[in-house]
């Protein structure tokens, strides 16, 4: 049975007071000069508040609501969702208003409450608004509220129908550099070549021009030679495997909101799945906290969705060393495979872990996350660009991840800053 909870709120202000004080004003009056119709006008004044809230009390009773609302929408999109009011009672309702109840994280974009003047037996009527998703997660759209006041405007009714509504925010990717992807994969192992027309570095051979390839690749000679449009194919080796990890212990995250750590690492690791899948790539996730979010390489091409649906959930809430869930999902990366790492752990004992890592042949990159709040700084930490250059300097690719800049300008070259 769905929830439902009606409340009688009090009588504004002004109008409290002037039924009050009015019928006590009357009462005198009539006591005083004992004048029949003051008493009846006492009487009416008096009951007025009664009478008008026994009338309205019952006017949200038997309304049903129905929602039409998506399950799964992306950070920054916009949906239109549906509610259906019916009447399911025998009798006539009057002059009410029918809302969603919107978390945080959500936000409605104009509108979205609708007067209802008449809603007759059994008839239906819809009420449409825009819902936002501002940031990723997983939220309860509802239950609806529907409100009532009586004629007079004395009491106010509200009335939580229908069951909420899941609804999970995948994360938005952002763009990320082709030459990152190359420079990282160049120690994973490599599948057997692939080709891709208008794309690559090696040279493979012409073809005919067809609409979408791109001008930059045609091929003035053989063009010359054959009296028609022809482009230059190239191939390129892909990386067989990926597996990106996100750190999500409790104790190094830091900062709130879009621009906290884990926010920027929850973007970022969407970004580079997206960009490896579609670049043909098998692409695996290890993200472990409270609960196991890890999934296993794959290049079907719903692994994004899962990917994404995994972000969309996960939480900084890993009492566990990020070191000791790579160890512990070592059957999710499978040898030789490019290991992408982010964390906003500022340890110096991670860049001995990554060593070790890239001793056993797996191709490490890592992500350093820099908070747009730094906190005071422990002893045992180093800062985000010295350890981003130790990494670097000992043969392990390390990017810092600024709050606020594109991810294509921070992954566009490895961090060299003197040690």
């Amino acid at each position: 049975m769905p929830r439902c909870v009606v409340t009688g709120l009090p009588m504004e202000f002004g109008k409290k007071h002037v039924l009050v004080w009015g019928s006590i004003f009357l009462l005198v009056v009539a006591l005083v000069l004992s004048i029949r119709q003051i008493y009846v006008m006492f009487a009416a004044v008096a009951l007025v508040g009664p009478a008008s809230y026994l009338l309205s009390r019952r006017t949200l009773e038997a309304l049903a609501v129905r929602r039409q609302c998506p399950g799964v929408m992306k950070q920054g999109e916009e949906r239109e969702i549906t509610l259906t009011v019916a009447n399911e009672g025998v009798r006539r309702r009057y002059f009410l208003t029918a809302e969603d109840e919107i978390p945080d994280g959500l936000e409605r974009v104009g509108e979205g409450r609708r007067l209802i003047s008449s809603l007759a037996a059994d008839e239906e009527v819809e009420v449409s608004y825009v819902l936002g998703a501002r940031r990723r997660g997983v939220y309860q759209v509802g239950p609806a509220l529907l409100t009532h006041a009586d004629l007079l405007g004395l009491y106010k009714f509200e009335k939580r129908v229908g069951e909420p509504h899941e609804l999970v925010v995948h994360p938005t990717p952002e763009q990320v550099p082709e030459s990152w992807a190359r420079a990282s994969s160049v120690r994973a192992r490599q599948r057997p070549r692939r080709r891709f027309r208008g794309e690559g570095n090696e040279f493979y051979g012409v073809r005919p021009f067809t609409a979408g390839d791109d001008l930059r690749r045609i091929d003035w000679k053989t063009t010359a030679r054959r009296s028609q449009l022809a482009v230059r194919e190239y191939e390129r080796a892909e990386a067989l495997d990926c597996v990106v990890a996100l750190d999500l212990s409790s104790a190094h995250h830091r900062g709130e909101g879009d621009d906290s750590t884990l926010e920027m690492g929850v973007k970022l690791a969407a970004s580079i799945a997206a960009h490896l899948l579609k670049r043909g790539s098998s692409v695996g996730l290890v993200a472990a906290g409270a609960e196991d979010w890890s999934l296993p390489t794959s290049a079907d091409p719903r692994q994004i969705v899962r990917i994404l649906d995994a972000l969309a959930r996960v939480r900084a809430d890993a009492s566990d060393d990020f070191t000791e869930v790579l160890a512990r999902h070592r059957n999710y990366l499978p040898q030789g495979c490019m290991l992408a790492a982010i964390s906003a752990d500022l340890r110096p004992e991670l860049v001995g872990a990554a060593l070790a890592w890239l001793r056993q042949g797996y191709a490490v990159t890592w992500m350093v996350l820099e908070g747009r709040e730094r906190g005071p700084q422990q002893p045992w930490e180093l800062t985000e660009e010295l350890l981003a250059a130790r990494m670097t300097q000992r043969g392990v690719p390390a990017y810092i991840i600024e709050p606020g800049r594109p991810l294509a300008m921070s992954l566009r070259r490895t961090y060299r800053a003197a040690l």
